[in-house]
């Protein structure tokens, strides 16, 4: 089912709609009817009043918001709320256009919360009518963006319709050009987004450029943390666009994020990338190292779990960050690792072992990397022995695809001489290596053994250190202890592991029950090794040639998972995201892992380009097609926008020309270009032309009250004066700070301002306002907006504006405090003393 645009909604019994009452109309001559003959401040003279267990129909939401029952509300919800307005529009017989934000404060908590337009039929309730106060929702636009104008990874990246969801743009302000074509602020670029009447995005998003040069930070745009052409910003988008698509095909796991340990962020400023940092090689730009948010990751739903770390206090360090696995060469330091660490920080380790002594794979996911390849020849029968000898959960490794189509464990597409010999001694050499594809399963277990040792003296090859894979090898024939295994030997070595510490001769071994413990739930970690480059390797192979292709490995791969009954215990890891999403698309039960990395193919250790380096000054052709802004991050590129500080208020000039875009916060570090009183908290307004659809470089700066800290709307009344709504954190204090400001844009770019409401302290002499018992700011010929979040602001003439406040469902709690009740979707009019300069 798509959810588009509706002419009725499926509403939440609790609305208690009227449908057939008539609303009274606040439009040009609403004077005649609503007013009252004079007042002497602000007063309300309307009030309507939306619910806030109202839903639409729309797939579930809330799923991420990581508890069941959130003031009284059990998640997540069965259908879409109708909350959270940031924006609204007049329509000429008196409907509001309501736009919802993004769904529930994050981008990581809002991918299930589809972006709308509600339409809003408010019945007021009067001084001089019988309006009910109630709300009528009567359809909705949903924003979508079907011709792909968003370059970046969108939550329905793989969809027709691409639905546009409160992960991929936190959406605060609206405006209607004279041609009917809506334009919509945001702040996580922060952007202006350009789409027609029916909610279809136009044109890409318009980014804020920075025309400062007082700026510290020189970049050439203004951006916010969850910048998508920032990597900080990226990697939470990208798992999202590969999760909506495996969970359309009916997957039940969430995908694994799995990225290289130095580049998570992280308080260790001596762990930094190889390639980064102030080891950039010539030619590359410069970029941060961490990059990657483990909480952030987390807080979206996806595991964390990071490699190749080797070192016992580098593990110890990301545990306490927070990470869900680590994947490691060393076993035996990552089982120390584990037994040590204090997760509760109650002075006692081992939290995460089981009262047996085994690791806890439901707290902890500890992978023997390529089986334990610092203590054994990687990606052999031993290494898989010795991770299980400690106790590892996970078994990670590497496989290929020979000429008759077995899959084998190796890590790269050639049988690689610095790992491998010939049995009849012949030379082997780094010159005349093979690639697997070229040859029979039968033929490389016969002529070649992969016993070298090249990583340190902890690194052993003896036989006799792997007694299960000597009983194993002979059991099944195989010419040698280091034989390169297919990957249908590993499954089979795992059981005859169990089996060995069960009925075996290592039955009255120590750690027999422990051993066979693990066997019998061991995970496999199993990586396609494939590689989509068109540029060529050393040896002079085009790199996507070297292998099979991306659906035949994904196909195969999973067919042998499934033919082991394996689907439950194996995951498919990859770089190459091809293989993912083939194998969620045809195999959705088996869970994905997506690798993360950059290991450019330039400087002095050039590699193989893996996975996140353009080519050719193309995207990356490691994610299918999925954005990477490789090396733009914070460190050269800036964040100067705070988060949530983005285009929150939006007007258009009275001769429809242009838009001005205003900034909910002040930048970071930005001094020297404000004007007035430089330690005044400022705000930004940006010019935008219409016609030639770009920022001209015209800006202003709206002065702050000292308890201000954000501004919630913004709207012109002329071609130099408007009105902002100011406010403070509060909520539910009628002592807090919540005002409507009256203002003008002078031509030096400063911004004077007055007073032009208190919206704690409104008349309300017919006490139109309708709460319960314990309401805070409603009774005795008072009424205040005491919400956290007021966004929505309407001039409906020259003597009535109109306010809305964000309700934040479920979390706000302004109004019903005594009750603990989520606020309401109030509707407020509020005739003024003078009349606004038209």
């Amino acid at each position: 089912m798509t959810y588009l645009k509706h002419s009725t909604l499926v509403l939440s019994a609790a609305l208690g709609l009227v449908a057939c009452q008539q609303p009274v109309h606040f439009t040009a001559n609403a004077e005649t009817n609503t007013q009252i003959s004079s007042v002497t401040k602000p007063t309300l003279t309307g009030f309507a009043k939306l619910p806030a267990d109202s839903f639409a129909d729309g797939p579930v939401s809330g799923g991420q918001l990581g508890s069941n029952n959130i003031n009284g509300q059990q998640l997540p919800f069965k259908k879409q709320p109708v909350q959270g307005f940031s924006a609204v529009l007049k329509e000429k017989d008196g409907r509001l256009l309501a736009l919802s934000d993004n769904g529930y404060g994050t981008l990581e908590t809002s991918a299930d919360y589809l972006l709308r337009l509600y339409t809003l039929k408010p019945d007021y309730k009067t001084q001089v009518g019988k309006g009910s106060g109630k709300v009528k929702v009567e359809g909705f636009i949903s924003l979508r963006d079907p011709n792909k104008q968003v370059p970046f990874a969108i939550v329905n990246q793989f969809t027709e319709q691409r639905l546009l969801t409160g992960a991929d743009f936190d959406v605060e302000s609206v405006q209607r050009a004279p041609d009917g074509s809506l334009w919509i602020g945001d702040e996580f670029g922060p952007f202006l987004l350009h789409f027609d009447k029916e909610g279809i995005l136009l044109e890409p998003p318009y980014r804020l450029p920075n025309f400062s040069s007082d700026l510290i930070n020189k970049a050439k745009y203004l951006n916010s943390p969850q910048n998508p052409y920032l990597e900080e910003g990226s990697a939470v988008r990208v798992m999202n666009a590969v999760a909506q698509h495996a969970k359309q095909q009916g997957a039940q796991f969430r995908p694994v994020f799995s990225p290289y340990h130095v580049m998570l962020q992280d308080n260790n400023p001596k762990v930094t990338h190889y390639a980064r940092d102030k080891k950039t090689p010539e030619g590359l730009k410069l970029a941060a190292s961490g990059v990657f948010d483990v909480s952030s990751i987390q807080k979206a739903g996806y595991p964390v779990v990071t490699w190749t770390v080797n070192d016992k206090p580098r593990m110890l360090e990301l545990m306490k960050l927070g990470v869900d696995g680590i994947i490691s060469d060393r076993p035996d330091l990552l089982l120390q690792a584990v037994q040590e660490f204090d997760a509760n920080n109650d002075g006692k380790p081992g939290d995460y072992l089981t009262r047996e002594g085994l690791i806890d794979s439901s707290k902890f996911d500890a992978q023997g990397h390529r089986g334990g390849r610092n203590l054994r020849p990687e990606n052999t029968l031993p290494a898989m022995e010795v991770a299980l000898d400690n106790l590892m959960t996970t078994l990670e490794t590497d496989t290929g695809i020979t000429k008759d189509g077995q899959l084998v464990l190796n890590h790269d597409p050639y049988i690689e001489a610095a790992k491998c010999r010939r049995r009849d001694k012949s030379e082997y050499t780094e010159d005349n290596q093979q690639l697997i594809k070229d040859l029979t399963t039968k033929q490389i277990q016969q002529q070649f053994i992969c016993d070298k040792t090249f990583r340190g003296d902890s690194q052993q090859n003896n036989p006799a250190l792997s007694p299960v894979t000597e009983a194993f090898v002979k059991n099944k024939r195989l010419p040698s202890v280091y034989v390169m295994p297919t990957l249908q030997q590993l499954f089979d070595f795992v059981t005859f592991y169990q089996d060995y510490y069960t009925n075996g001769p290592g039955k009255y071994h120590p750690q027999a029950v422990k051993r066979r413990k693990v066997a019998a739930t061991a995970r496999f970690n199993i990586e396609t090794k494939i590689n989509p480059r068109s540029d060529k390797d050393k040896h002079g192979y085009v790199y996507k040639n070297r292998t099979v292709d991306a659906e035949t490995f994904a196909d195969k791969l999973a067919q042998l998972i499934s033919k082991n009954n394996l689907v439950k215990r194996a995951d498919v890891q990859s770089f190459d995201f091809r293989t993912l999403l083939a194998v969620q698309k045809n195999y959705p039960a088996i869970r994905t892992v997506y690798l993360m990395g950059d290991f450019p193919n330039v400087g002095p250790d050039a590699d193989d380009g893996t996975n996140l380096q353009d080519e050719n000054g193309k995207n990356t052709p490691w994610l299918a097609g999925l954005y990477w802004p490789y090396r733009n991050t914070a460190l050269v590129d800036g964040i100067s926008v705070g988060r949530s500080g983005g285009f929150e208020g939006l007007a258009i000039s009275k001769d429809g020309k242009r838009l001005l875009a205003m900034l909910e916060q002040p930048l970071i570090n930005q001094s020297a270009n404000q004007v007035g009183n430089a330690k005044e908290k400022q705000l930004l307004i940006s010019e935008f032309d219409l016609l030639t659809k770009q920022f001209t470089g015209k800006q202003y700066y709206y002065p702050m009250d000292k308890k201000g800290t954000a501004i919630g709307a913004f709207k012109m009344i002329n071609n130099n004066q408007g009105l902002v709504v100011e406010r403070d954190g509060s909520q539910g204090d009628l002592n807090g700070y919540k005002k409507v400001h009256l203002i003008m844009l002078k031509a030096n770019g400063q911004v004077e301002k007055q007073e032009l409401v208190d919206l704690l302290t409104i008349a309300d002499p017919h006490n139109l306002a309708m709460g319960e018992t314990g309401d805070v700011g409603i009774g005795n010929n008072q009424f205040a907006f005491p919400f956290e979040t007021i966004e929505n602001l309407v001039v409906l003439d020259k003597k009535h504006i109109a306010l809305i406040n964000d309700n934040n469902y479920p979390f706000s709690v302004g109004r019903h405090v005594t009750t603990n009740k989520p606020d309401d979707n109030e509707i407020i009019v509020i005739q003024l003393p003078e009349g606004l300069a038209q």
